[in-house]
């Protein structure tokens, strides 16, 4: 029988810009109550190891978290599952898979633009194959993706440490490490990531549908109507906050009382 695995770093420390624990604990509900149905095991990264500057890279120890499993999710703690979400894990191959980032072409091709330059002047990234990192599916060989990300932190550490170029931290060096190595990269619908939710309109409700909810009208929003992991990006801590509570308070009894 398989083995699956669902692996989360939700880590508060001084040099975090956000404190996420407000946030994570809706998080960590929905993965929990959606994997303790399907067996599925889930791990919480909630304490810092110091080898680390930033809480970030602590998600690079799922190379050796995940040795034993056949299939992995690593899932940032701002991300939710929808309570009937089927098993996707029983579902990828081979390979890495992720969901297409180009929500901001902007920050994209700084980001690319300034890492590419530092570390890869010699490699051209493809961006229809750049994902975001923050929900990725794999399986065991293509753990070692990040396996390569930890050797090349701690070979770069000091660069890395103090980098003041944007860019976010490890999301573009992921992606030149996938394409530069030639792991097998597959692109998965919105639906199994769904970020930007704010610049998609997932938001909204179809005030057309009469199928129940508030007067006659069906008021769930989009982005649980529509997509399986529902993740919380570009919003203010506060605000971020607010989102992933208002939205657990909504739909949290159904994680209680949902049967396979």
């Amino acid at each position: 029988m398989s083995k699956y695995l669902v692996y989360m770093v939700a880590v508060n420390h001084n040099s975090s810009k956000f404190k996420n624990s407000d946030y994570s604990q809706y998080s960590i509900k929905s993965w929990e109550a959606w994997c303790k149905r399907r067996n599925i095991d889930f791990v919480v990264v909630d304490e810092h190891n110091d080898k680390y500057s930033f809480p970030i890279w602590n998600k690079l120890d799922v190379c050796d978290v995940g040795k034993d499993y056949d299939k992995i999710a690593i899932v940032d703690s701002d991300t939710m599952i929808h309570w009937s979400a089927p098993n996707i894990l029983e579902h990828i191959e081979s390979g890495v898979y992720g969901v297409q980032d180009n929500a901001n072409l902007r920050w994209l091709n700084e980001s690319v633009g300034n890492y590419g330059g530092e570390f890869f002047s010699d490699f051209k990234i493809n961006l229809d194959k750049y994902i975001n990192a923050g929900v990725i599916y794999l399986d065991k060989e293509s753990l070692s993706i990040y396996e390569k990300l930890r050797d090349f932190y701690f070979e770069n550490r000091e660069k890395l440490d103090s980098w003041n170029k944007g860019g976010g931290r490890e999301q573009t060096l992921f992606n030149f490490l996938l394409q530069k190595n030639n792991y097998d990269i597959n692109l998965l619908s919105p639906e199994w990531n769904m970020f930007s939710m704010h610049k998609k309109e997932m938001f909204s409700y179809n005030w057309q549908d009469t199928d129940g909810g508030i007067a006659g009208k069906d008021t769930t929003p989009h982005f649980i109507k529509y997509s399986w992991v529902w993740h919380f990006t570009g919003f203010p801590i506060e605000q971020r906050t607010s989102i992933m509570k208002q939205t657990w308070d909504l739909v949290g009894y159904l994680y209680e009382g949902y049967e396979q």
